[in-house]
This record gives C-alpha cells, sequence and structure tokens, in this order.
C-alpha cells in the first residue's frame, strides 16, 4: 500500500519555512490542483519540494493540510526520523485539514490518559515535547516512545537523531550507544562501524582502542584482529602459557571443562579424554595452569590414576 505524504501551508498558500506561494497550485472543488515545475537535481537537504508521512511534526494552528502526489521521493540517508522527503515534482491533491484534525481530537477524547497541550499535535499520549508519534517524549519529532532528544526513530533515545533504541548519544544507527555517529550496537565511543568498541573511529567489532580495522583490538590504528599494542597489520601471535602457541586462535580448542566459571569443580566431574585434551594445549605448563585455576600436577596424576 503507497504511503502517504503531507505538505503543511500555511493558511494564505505559503510555505511556513521558505514562503514560497503554492497559492496558484492549490486543488480546487474536489480536483488536483496542477504540478508543480520540475526542479532538476532534487536532493534532500539542498532542493526540491519536501513533504512528510507526518503531518503532526509541522502543522501549527491555522495551517492547512494537504496530501500530496510526488514524482519522485529521495529520503535522508543519515539516522533519525524521516521527519520530511523531497521530490522533483509534486502536486497537491486535497485539503485533508478538517479530516486529519477530526479524527486526532476523536482519538483524543478517546484516550485513557489525556492527551496534553493540544497544540503540540502529538500522536500518542503522556508527550512532553511535540511532533512525536509515540508516547511519554520529552523531546521533539520522535518516532518512538519514552526519547528525551529529538528526531529519533526508536524508543529509550536520550539523545538526537537516533535510529535504534537505548542510545546515549547522536546520530547512531543502532542501539544500546553511549556515544555518537555510531552504526552498530553498544558501542561506547564515536563513530564506530560495528558493535560492542569501547573506543571511536573503529571498523570492525569488540575493539577497546580507536581508527581499528578489526575486531578485538585494544590499542589504536591496527589492521587485523586481535592486537595488544599500535600500527600493526601482521596476523597477532596468541599466547598460552606465556609463549607464541604458534597456532591460530580458530585452530586452538579450549576443552569444555575450562569454559565454566569453577573449574576446580568441573575438573572433578570432567571425563579422561577432556583431562588429556588440557594437557595437550600448546606450551602446558603445569606451574602456571596451577597459579590460574588451583589445580596441580599432583591433581591430574590422582584424577588420571583412578580413571584408567
Amino acid at each position: 500500500m503507497p504511503e502517504t505524504y503531507y505538505k503543511i501551508l500555511n493558511a494564505d498558500g505559503t510555505s511556513p519555512t521558505t514562503n514560497f506561494d503554492y497559492s496558484p497550485y492549490l486543488p480546487k472543488g474536489g480536483t488536483p490542483g496542477k504540478w508543480l515545475p520540475r526542479i532538476d537535481g532534487a536532493k534532500i537537504r539542498e532542493r526540491g519540494y519536501y513533504a512528510s508521512k507526518y503531518w503532526n511534526m509541522w502543522y501549527a494552528k491555522g495551517r492547512r493540510i494537504f496530501e500530496v502526489e510526488l514524482a519522485d521521493k529521495f529520503a535522508p540517508t543519515d539516522a533519525g526520523a524521516e521527519h520530511q522527503i523531497c521530490s522533483s515534482r509534486m502536486r497537491l491533491l486535497k485539503d485533508v485539514t478538517d479530516e486529519i484534525l477530526s479524527e486526532y481530537r476523536r482519538k483524543e477524547e478517546s484516550a485513557a490518559v489525556e492527551i496534553p497541550q493540544k497544540e503540540k499535535w502529538n500522536i500518542g499520549p503522556d508527550n512532553s515535547g511535540m511532533g512525536n508519534v509515540g508516547a511519554m517524549n520529552s523531546g521533539n519529532f520522535n518516532l518512538g516512545n519514552s526519547n528525551s532528544g529529538k528526531r529519533n526513530r526508536g524508543s529509550f533515545n536520550t539523545g538526537d537523531a537516533n535510529a535504534g533504541m537505548d542510545n546515549v548519544g547522536d546520530r547512531n544507527s543502532g542501539s544500546s550507544n553511549s556515544g555518537s555517529e555510531n552504526v552498530g550496537h553498544r558501542n561506547s565511543g564515536d563513530s564506530n562501524e560495528g558493535s560492542y568498541n569501547s573506543g571511536s573511529h573503529n571498523r570492525g567489532h569488540k575493539n577497546s582502542g580507536s581508527f581499528n580495522v578489526g575486531n578485538s583490538n585494544s590499542g589504536n590504528w591496527n589492521v587485523g584482529d586481535r592486537h595488544c599494542g599500535f600500527f600493526n597489520t601482521k596476523p597477532a601471535p596468541v599466547y598460552m602459557f606465556n609463549k607464541p602457541a604458534g597456532l591460530p586462535p580458530s585452530k586452538i580448542s579450549i576443552p569444555a571443562w575450562l569454559n565454566k566459571p569453577d573449574p576446580k569443580s568441573e575438573f572433578e566431574k570432567a571425563p579422561e579424554s577432556e583431562l588429556l585434551a588440557a594437557l595437550s594445549l600448546p606450551n602446558f605448563d603445569h606451574e602456571i595452569f596451577e597459579e590460574i585455576t588451583g589445580i596441580s600436577k599432583s591433581d591430574f596424576d590422582r584424577r588420571l590414576r583412578r580413571t584408567r
């Protein structure tokens, strides 16, 4: 089903934002208005005829709401609510002000909770901002719920122009970010393209530094994975028992009983094959293993004698 777009004009037919006079193009007697002249090179935020799916984001008392037909649509590509699009050509189909406002007031009157301050034109209950489509927003022009910023497309955002949920920052395309301009989830820095980064300007996941292209780096300006340092491009060596393992992480298999929070307890229940698998880990060292887990060489000897 095609989406409906609206153009909001002043009572005299002029644009509230540009003062362009649309009056020669207004619909009359149930007949759509004539097409406006084509604008070549139409581009959002540069040139074109603007319209919105959300009349309430632009409406103010005394203005008129027109349903429009668009020759094409150029939408914003950044995060946040699509509060408007532009087109190279447009015509005004009909004045729907009375129809829309009567439906809005009907829903308002039947709402379980009174919608405060009618002039703010929120669609949903308990908004203290304006132009919101949702509930409990304290900012403006949000499409969602419980936002305290503006132009968010999602819920529980405390910044601006986020497309997701639970963001504390601005212009995030994802959820649970505490920085700004992240494309991904759960970043605590800025301008990351990925998830779970705690630094900034990373292209990848789980980096705790900045300017990394890869995953799980804890330094800066690394190209690759798992680097702990700066300006590295070669594969990072994997250390086991304080020595290079000589194997990539994908070739190292940790026994299941060592993936539990209490290895000493799990040790007593593990089958012989799992104990032998631990002893076969690259560079296995009994002293280091006991220092970390509390499991000694004599514990291994006892368990392995008992199972034979």
